[in-house]
């Protein structure tokens, strides 16, 4: 072969391993592409999921926090309850007659406006603590009645 022709054969070679190369390097391309692309998505989906767990903590403490307030509500009106009560035997006691018996000075103390009134508060109270209705609900839902 002359030279000119071995110069040509090598040119040829040089060229065809050249385009192996880029040929390798465009896969590689791809593959990084496609890579990147997956990495993209995996990101897109840990972003989500970093979403999720923060909602999901703010309902917790959400929860939490409405479950602190509706212990300390029903602890409040157990103790509004047994204020009411014993301020309901001590009105019985002090209008309580000589002789009378105490069942029969608290019958007549619940008969006063002080009675009905700290009977009220103890059956609201008691509702309260039961997460039940208490009169003011039921006052404010016959107000909406009549309008």
């Amino acid at each position: 072969m002359s030279r000119d022709g071995q110069r040509h054969v090598d040119e040829l070679r040089r060229l065809q391993d050249r385009k192996k190369e880029l040929e390798d390097a465009l896969g590689r391309l791809a593959r990084d592409e496609a890579d990147a692309e997956e990495v993209m998505e995996l990101a897109k989906e840990v972003e989500l999921l970093e979403q999720q767990v923060a909602t999901a903590r703010a309902a917790a403490q959400s929860l939490e926090n409405d479950m602190t307030k509706t212990h300390d509500v029903r602890k409040a009106a157990a103790a509004n309850r047994l204020l009411a009560e014993a301020n309901l035997d001590a009105l019985a006691k002090s209008i309580q007659r000589p002789g009378e018996s105490f069942h029969k000075a608290y019958d007549r103390a619940l008969d006063t406006d002080m009675g009905r009134a700290l009977m009220r508060t103890r059956d609201d109270a008691q509702e309260l603590e039961r997460g039940g209705v208490t009169s003011m609900e039921l006052d404010e839902a016959r107000k909406n009645l009549v309008r």
